[in-house]
């Protein structure tokens, strides 16, 4: 509930209040414990409310200096400093390196810029990627005005709600 800072000047579309509670409250106790990437970060609002909410770490993927920037203003004002890490990257970019580095997600995640196909090219990526542990959760903040790839052969939809403009779709891995 504490106000988290972010540039009013860029690009950040920050999730509504409505829509984040309808979020967390749908992953409930999943969160807890887990390892969350938040792609396409912005503020880095979802990713701090998982470790608000018990996430024992958040990598944060995003592209802009300045937004990077933010996050790191908003985690050192609530004191989260040694339970993240910030990455300023494009995301498929980061989602190499995170391969190479080993790293697995319980969590993730994604919310890029409106229709600009970066849902669709994020989720191709995310589909066989060894970085998801093996009941991830995926969570993607789309428009309504944009599909999910119908190709998808290890994630499945779990459910899809449309708040306003925008929709929440949950997918999970297939095992």
């Amino acid at each position: 509930r504490r106000k988290l800072s972010f540039d009013c000047n860029s690009t950040v579309r920050p999730m509504t209040d409505r829509m984040k509670e309808t979020l967390f409250n749908i992953l409930g106790e999943t969160v807890v414990d887990s390892e969350v990437l938040d792609l396409f970060a912005g503020s880095g609002s979802l990713g701090l409310e998982a470790l608000s909410r018990g996430a024992k770490r958040v990598i944060f993927v995003e592209s802009n200096f300045s937004n990077c920037r933010i996050i790191l203003k908003n985690v050192d004002s609530l004191g989260l400093k040694g339970r993240v890490e910030v990455v300023h990257s494009d995301a498929q970019k980061a989602l190499e390196r995170l391969k190479y580095e080993g790293k697995l997600f319980g969590l993730i995640f994604t919310d890029p810029p409106y229709n600009k196909g970066l849902m669709k090219k994020i989720l191709l990526d995310l589909d066989q990627s060894v970085i998801l542990a093996p009941h991830v959760r995926i969570i993607c903040h789309h428009s309504t005005k944009e599909d999910l790839p119908d190709t998808l052969k290890s994630l499945l939809v779990e459910r899809s709600e449309k708040i306003g403009q925008a929709r929440l779709s949950f997918l999970y891995r297939k095992v």
